[in-house]
């Protein structure tokens, strides 16, 4: 066996985290069955066509896939960075060969055997009544295709980072806009479109595997949710399966590049800065402070919030200003689409809309855990807490100056849309009272990531599992509830469904717009309530648990 899948994978399943992964998939996957099991325990032969539980545990290990896999994935190579044992690979007597196919296979072993847990409950639809076996076959190949996809993408990604938790935000920001924003623009534009440009956009969904997934078992509802145009093109599913597989070839080719040598001394140094003066404009504009500039005293203040300010990457330098940057042309094109086409289509302004706000929920989740995961656990790992500890600094300022300076980082996102929200509130003014019921949501969600973050920094001596566990919380609160919110009117009542996905900001700034959910918007709020309380019961948590860290070392 190959000794490098076989370290990784003893390693990776001795992880009490690992364990709990696996518990919570099964978990999701049986309260999914028992939404969707049929009256009387037999499928009704009217409703074989559209299977509700086929569907359920299709699309949810989907889901679940794409929330566990980059976490895992995303770690196997800059991990070995991070724990100095990346030299010692190419200084054994392992070749290069091995060294990629272990880090190949341990990175997709894992989906794999999240997928073979799930299989007993293919035996509860045998069992259950009459099963579309050509359905099921091609679901399952969707299903195996999607996990190594989703592992070599992020397995790309670590290779070439140098920190662990920019590895794992970008693996988390790709994985997705693999899996959902690239249904956004078919799903707004492609009924209207024509000839290449139609192509296009058909194709581009195609790289989703959740809507490659609804091509085969709702492929009417699939193509009017994505934009309709499923008769005039090929499936959705006979185009994701090459493309993931060539984009997988191209992920596996990128790291033979990357690992056929050892490391060269510049991967080695983490920093690599360039000087100032050397710099063209357009890398000037990259950076929000200048690294070359005397500094300040710290001041008597907080010192421990001027130091964060300045020597977190993630939080003051060139990755939030590209996210900025990055946000700010999103919005800019969704104000354009808003201007030129919500003011004859009142209905492509409420998708605008309802794109709007999932984007403003998802930068938040996708950014502001990673702005407060490696505030503790980075100083444990550097060994730099012991000296804190020395410090004539109390428990409280120590960590208010951890927490503090992520929070304007954290609503930078939220300034950069406000050129789309503008231009809705411009082509209707009706918006505006939506949108003012919406600045809390946005608010209390930013603070939950962040809390989330600190609790994870507090519980946990490494970064990268405190990243890993504050993505995994924010995903819980965020797309869980997802599950009754489109479970209502079907398996569940529209209160009983209201009451189970109120907690989630993305399920209530949905709610808000136009195309949502009533019943949940009647509960704001009971929303504002539960995430208050969440947030000050993580941010108590995380303040003892440091307050004991300081106490015992």
């Amino acid at each position: 066996m190959n000794p490098v899948l076989l370290k990784d994978l003893l390693g990776l399943l001795r992880l009490p985290r690992v364990a709990a992964i696996q518990i919570a998939f099964v978990a999701v996957l049986a309260f999914l069955v028992l939404m969707s099991w049929p009256q009387g325990g037999v499928l009704a032969v009217a409703a074989q066509g559209r299977d509700d539980m086929l569907l359920g545990i299709v699309v949810g290990q989907l889901v679940l896939l794409t929330l566990f896999v980059p976490g895992i994935a995303a770690t196997a190579i800059v991990g070995e960075r991070d724990a100095n044992t990346f030299e010692m690979l190419y200084a054994s007597r392992l070749s290069a060969g091995q060294i990629v196919m272990g880090k190949v296979l341990s990175a997709i072993s894992f989906p794999l055997l999240l997928i073979i847990t799930g299989l007993p409950f293919i035996a509860l639809l045998v069992w259950r009544g009459d099963v579309n076996a050509e359905k099921l076959v091609w679901s399952y190949a969707i299903l195996v295709v999607s996990a190594i996809f989703l592992a070599m993408v992020s397995l790309g990604i670590s290779a070439y980072s140098r920190q662990t938790s920019s590895a794992l935000v970008v693996s988390y920001v790709v994985v997705l806009v693999l899996c959902g924003g690239v249904l956004v623009p078919a799903s707004l534009i492609l009924r209207d479109s024509t000839g290449l440009f139609a192509m296009l956009l058909h194709y581009a969904r195609a790289l989703s595997p959740v809507a490659a997934a609804l091509s085969i078992l709702r492929p009417d509802a699939g193509n009017a949710q994505f934009g309709g145009r499923g008769d005039e093109l090929y499936p959705i599913w006979q185009a994701f399966l090459p493309l993931a597989l060539l984009v997988t070839g191209a992920c596996f080719a990128i790291l033979v590049v990357k690992l056929r040598k050892p490391p060269a001394e510049s991967d080695r140094m983490p920093g690599g800065a360039i000087a100032v003066e050397n710099r063209s404009i357009g890398r000037k504009v990259m950076f929000l402070i200048d690294d070359k500039k005397q500094r300040k005293p710290l001041g008597s203040l907080n010192p421990v919030a001027a130091k964060e300010r300045r020597t977190n990457a993630l939080r003051s330098g060139r990755y939030m200003i590209r996210t900025f940057y990055a946000s700010l042309v999103l919005s800019l094109g969704l104000a354009v689409m808003s201007l030129y086409g919500g003011v004859e289509q009142k209905d492509l302004l409420a998708h605008v809309a309802a794109v709007l706000v999932s984007l403003q929920l998802g930068l938040i989740a996708l950014i502001d855990p990673s702005l407060t995961s490696p505030a503790i656990s980075t100083e444990v790992e550097s060994g730099t807490f012991e000296s804190l500890r020395l410090a004539p600094l109390g428990g409280g300022k120590i960590f208010w100056g951890k927490l503090i300076p992520s929070l304007p980082a954290a609503f930078l996102p939220v300034l950069a849309l406000l050129p789309a929200y503008g231009a809705v509130y411009f082509v209707d003014p009706g918006y505006q009272q939506r949108f003012i019921f919406l600045l809390p949501v946005v608010a209390l969600a930013a603070l939950l990531c962040c809390s989330a973050g600190i609790m994870a920094s507090s519980m946990f001596s490494n970064t990268a599992r405190a990243t890993v566990t504050a993505y995994l919380i924010v995903a819980g609160l965020f797309i869980l509830p997802l599950l009754p919110y489109f479970a209502a009117g079907t398996q569940l009542g529209e209160n009983v469904a209201a009451w189970g996905s109120m907690a989630s900001p993305l399920v209530m700034a949905l709610s808000l717009m136009p195309t949502g959910s009533q019943a949940v918007q009647a509960l704001w709020r009971e929303h504002l309530i539960v995430v208050g309380s969440l947030c000050i019961l993580m941010l108590i948590i995380a303040r003892v648990r440091l307050a004991v860290l300081l106490k015992q070392g």
